[in-house]
Parts: structure tokens; C-alpha cells; sequence
């Protein structure tokens, strides 16, 4: 704004003493703390009206946006609020410029706490599962395991019920967890605390990482003792409680069926005896259990992650940073129905010339006839039985456009992933791995020998970088409930491989997934079991088949023509 434009406020910032000007129509923007802290945050306010003791003081643009700094030591972001006011206040924009103010009446209004244990910017953090039996618990462990351990924090699951079969070879009926049993209730918790100290000595071994600690803690008084001993033993720790909470029968009723296929506890016991005996284990815990709420503010202080029927409805409470913006998504995606994932890999590339197998070039090759036979085989395969209404995520590179034409002729159910394009290698692009020594600068291949995920290939991308681009992708992918096909090059499909089999990042170049081949992935309690499928397997389409492009003949060029043409309108409709 042109000096003498607008008026003077004071910035909302603490103590930083800075003016901004506000100009007629336009919102305030603090010069000063734009410019001494580059990474300020940015405080939307919703307000039309700035009032000031309950009656109007001057109209503003619908967002009133305040830079305020964050690159200090961790502080509340204030802004000036009026007592009093039986809605509860308004923000104020200015004072000094506001005739007739009494800023004796105005107090600070706290935006966001910096609630201890809030911000997951420790660096070690527990998640405390909480919830009745058959609700899921270990399910979202064995998730949230995998999840985490893929964008590169090493976690490991510590489930109390696994200790007890190992601990407790007497009968462990229902009778076992009657709360009124003081010699089993004894036995319970000493072995819930035994598993938390393992848990903890595991960490301490470790600079950074994530711990679960798989039990039902049902009560107020059982969460106040396990983050007391973590923070007794760690008070730099993180701890986030995770409940799950299920109301729904049908979910609890899966749940249960599920329960009783796999759990050791009724191994070669009559399904209906196991039903009654599990249904009274349940009531017993039902009969004591309190959920996690901060309404009557026993809990209020706790950092928590409730899931109502497992992903339907999801609280967060006092949950910031890393935590909200990598693993809530996630968890919001997680669901028990038995879909299949598919990761197709591209088939193979029309040979050229040596300038259409630059890396320029690469992305526009066309598919080569043994790829088009991969392709049409791999079209009527899907075409058939439980693929019929199959999601389909594709790379923006032309050869990946090509197959999803032919899966999905009207592109209905297509969505184009950029984010699914293959990973940047930089100036050592086509550089094998067991070449690196050789072949790359003697100071990279020894940064990247020490760290392989986070060194960066020079003018590319990192490991780091490259799940971090593909994070959208794959919260996406473990949402659908209808099949999903995956179409990408290798290095994608041996990133996203890391998830699903549970292997680190850095092992992903050495996951074999040959050209003209597809992995299904299958849902197996909280993991995934795969089946490869090559070229062959597929049964040849038939000439009538929608695949060849026609009723009675193969392709003609005319309706390949038209076919890539979907192709390219498929692309577009994915960016947008």
C-alpha cells in the first residue's frame, strides 16, 4: 500500500512490536514479520465485521489474514479478543486507530494451544490403542505400522494379548477377564506394564521412532497409569492415544468374525462355543469402560485420535504437525472390506530412436506389439467377473494411458496420478544400482551408502521425496472398496510393493517386478497377500472381445487411432 493509504494496526504477533498497514478493501499484511520470518503462519479469521465492545467499528474484506512469526522457540498465537460479548467476543484488527477503544476490556485469545505432547515434532512417539475386543485395535496397529515404517519412522507394534498367550497357559475363559477377579485383574495388569517397559527400553535403544502399544486400556485411570510410566520414563516422549470406538453392529459384528477365524485363544473350539464364551469376555470389559472424551474433562488434556466405526468418523484432539498431516488421512482411509489392488506395470516401451529413449522423449513412447498383447490380454482379463466396476489410478506416461483405454473404453472409472510417474533420478538417470559405485560422483555414492533415503540424486528426487509425492496416492488407493488397478512404471510399483509387503524403503530397488507383470494384493487381517501374474496367465482375448477395439476383427488403425485419443481426454480429466 502507498504510504498514507490506509491505517495503522498493531500486528497480533507477541511482543514483535510490528505495524501493518490496511488499506481500503484489502487485508492487513505485516511487513515485518513477513520479511524476519520467512516460514510465518498464516492466521485466516473468519470475520466480516471487526467490533469492539459489541457494537461495529469498521467493515473489512470477508478474511482478515495476519502474518505472525513461528521461527522462535514455540509460543501461543494471540489475537486481541473483547470480553464480555455474549457470543463469545470478536477479533480485533486494530486499537490505536479505533476511536473511543478501551483496551482495558480487550484479553488474548489463544488460536491454537501448544499443548504438550500436541506436536509431533519429538522425536519419539507412542500411540496408545485404546478400545473394547473386536473393535479393530490390532488391525489399525498392524496399519499404522505399515504406514509408518513406509514413510521412513521405524515402529514396532507391542500387543498384550500376544504376551498373555505366551505368559498364561491356564485357562483363559471368559472368567479370565471378569473385572471382579482381583487374581486375574492382578496378572492382567502386570503384564500390560511388563509389555509397556519392553516397549519403552525398545525406544531408548533407539534416536527416533514409533512405538504401539496394542491393549484395550478402557479405563481413565489405566491411560493415566501408562502415560505416567512413559513420561516417567521419557518426558521428552510423545504419547497419542488411538481408540477404537464402534457402535455400529454390523462392523463389530465382522469384527467378531474375524476375531474368532485367526485368534489363538479358540483354536479348535466349536464356532459357537467361542461366540458365547467371546460375547461375555466383551461384556466384562463393557461393564467398566469409559471412552476417551474430553467433555467431562477427565481427559481433556490428552493427545487423542478417535475413530468412530473404524474410518465412518474420525475425531482428532489436540493432534498437530506430522501427526495430523501425514497419519490422520491415512487412518481416515482404513476400512475391513476384502477389495483387491492390482500394480500393473507399464508393458513394454516401442523400440526408436536413441532421442525417443531419452528421458525427454520416454514419457510419449508408444507400446510395442508384445506390449499391446500384454495389454489386450490384461483388458479382458479385468473385463471379467469382480473387475467390472474397478478403480483404475494411472501415471500421465503415454504407454500407462494406452492400458487404461483398453481396460476402461469410456474412462468412467480412470483418474490420471501424476504423482504415479516414475522417480526422478537426476543426472544418474538409467544408472543401475549395482553401477552406482562406478558410475556416479565417489561423494554422492557415499552420502547415499550412509543415508539411501534421504540423500537426494543430484538435480532429482530422494526416496524421502519420492513417498512423500506418492502419500496422496496411496491413501487413495487403500480407500476404495471396489478393486483398484494400479498402472505405473517400475520404480512406482516398487515403492508402493514396500507397503503392502512390509519391507523398508531402501530395499525397493531390489524388489523384482518383471516387464509384463501384474501383483494382486489382497487384504489378510492387517496385512496384504500377493499373487503375481505374468503375460501368459492372462487368457488371450477373444477376437470379439472390447479389447481388440471391435466386434469380429482386431484394431484397425483408424480405432487405435480413436482409442489413444480417449487416452489423451483421460489425461486431461485427471489433471483437472
Amino acid at each position: 500500500a502507498a504510504p498514507g493509504s490506509g491505517r495503522r494496526v498493531v500486528c497480533a504477533a507477541p511482543a514483535s512490536g510490528h505495524l501493518a498497514m490496511v488499506s481500503p478493501g484489502m487485508e492487513p499484511f505485516c511487513v515485518g514479520c513477513a520479511v524476519g520470518c520467512l516460514g510465518g503462519l498464516a492466521v485466516l479469521v473468519q470475520s466480516r465485521w471487526l467490533r469492539i465492545r459489541g457494537r461495529e467499528a469498521t467493515k473489512t474484506s470477508p478474511s482478515l489474514s495476519m502474518w505472525v512469526g513461528n521461527a522462535a522457540a514455540p509460543a501461543p498465537v494471540k489475537l486481541g479478543v473483547v470480553s464480555g460479548n455474549d457470543d463469545g467476543g470478536h477479533y480485533l484488527g486494530s486499537s490505536a486507530d479505533v476511536e473511543g477503544a478501551d483496551m482495558s476490556k480487550v484479553v488474548p485469545m489463544i488460536v491454537r494451544k501448544n499443548a504438550r505432547g500436541a506436536r509431533w515434532d519429538s522425536m519419539k512417539i507412542v500411540f496408545v490403542l485404546v478400545g473394547l475386543p473386536a473393535r479393530g485395535k490390532s488391525f489399525i496397529s498392524m496399519r499404522m505400522q505399515a504406514f509408518l515404517c513406509w514413510i521412513g519412522v521405524e515402529t514396532k507394534v507391542f500387543n498384550v494379548g500376544q504376551r498373555r498367550r505366551q505368559r498364561e497357559t491356564d485357562d483363559q475363559s471368559a472368567a479370565y477377564f471378569d473385572m471382579n477377579n482381583d487374581e486375574a485383574k492382578t496378572k492382567r495388569d502386570n503384564l500390560a506394564f511388563e509389555v509397556l517397559d519392553g516397549l519403552m527400553e525398545w525406544l531408548d535403544a533407539r534416536p527416533q521412532g514409533a512405538a504401539i502399544f496394542d491393549a484395550t486400556n478402557s479405563t481413565v485411570e489405566r491411560r493415566r497409569l501408562v502415560q505416567e510410566r512413559i513420561l516417567q520414563k521419557d518426558p521428552q516422549c510423545v504419547v497419542i492415544f488411538v481408540e477404537s470406538f464402534c457402535n455400529d453392529n454390523e462392523v463389530v459384528e465382522a469384527n467378531i468374525r474375524a476375531k474368532l477365524a485367526k485368534s489363538p485363544d479358540y483354536a479348535g473350539v466349536a464356532y459357537e462355543e467361542a461366540r458365547r464364551d467371546f460375547l461375555e469376555r466383551i461384556a466384562n470389559y463393557e461393564r467398566v469402560y469409559e471412552t476417551l472424551d474430553d467433555t467431562g474433562m477427565k481427559e481433556s488434556e490428552l493427545s487423542y485420535i478417535k475413530m468412530i466405526n473404524l474410518s465412518s468418523h474420525l475425531v482428532a484432539h489436540r493432534v498437530y504437525g506430522l501427526a495430523a498431516s501425514a497419519l490422520l488421512p491415512f487412518l481416515m482411509s482404513l476400512h475391513i472390506g476384502k477389495r483387491s489392488v492390482w500394480l500393473v506395470r507399464m508393458g513394454e516401451a516401442e523400440k526408436g530412436t536413441e532421442k525417443h529413449l531419452q528421458k525427454g522423449y520416454f514419457a510419449d513412447t508408444a507400446l510395442s506389439e508384445n506390449g499391446e498383447v500384454y495389454a489386450t490380454r490384461l483388458a479382458a482379463h479385468f473385463h471379467s467377473g469382480e473387475h467390472n466396476n474397478a478403480r483404475v489410478l494411472v501415471c500421465s506416461h503415454r504407454r500407462a494411458l494406452e492400458m487404461a483405454a483398453l481396460i476402461d473404453k469410456e474412462g468412467t472409472h480412470t483418474s490420471v496420478r501424476p504423482f504415479l510417474n516414475p522417480m526422478d533420478w537426476g543426472a544418474y538417470e538409467g544408472v543401475p544400482r549395482r553401477e552406482f559405485a562406478t558410475r556416479t560422483d565417489p561423494d554422492f555414492f557415499k552420502s547415499f551408502t550412509m543415508d539411501p533415503i534421504n540423500t537426494r540424486f543430484p538435480g532429482g528426487e530422494s526416496f524421502a521425496d519420492f513417498v512423500r509425492r506418492l502419500q496422496p496416492v496411496l491413501v487413495e488407493v487403500e480407500q476404495q472398496v471396489e478393486p483398484c488397478i494400479v498402472i505405473a512404471p517400475l520404480s512406482t510399483l516398487q515403492l508402493l510393493s514396500c507397503y503392502f509387503s512390509k519391507r523398508h524403503v531402501s530395499e525397493a530397488m531390489d524388489i523384482d517386478f518383471p516387464q509384463h507383470t501384474a501383483v494382486l494384493w489382497r487384504p489378510e487381517g492387517g496385512s496384504f497377500v500377493s499373487e503375481t501374474f505374468t503375460v501368459d496367465q492372462f487368457p488371450e482375448a477373444p477376437k470379439e472381445h472390447p479389447a481388440h477395439g471391435g466386434k469380429g476383427d482386431y484394431e484397425t488403425k483408424e480405432k487405435k487411432k480413436r482409442r489413444l485419443a480417449a487416452g489423451s481426454m483421460m489425461f486431461q480429466r485427471g489433471i483437472v
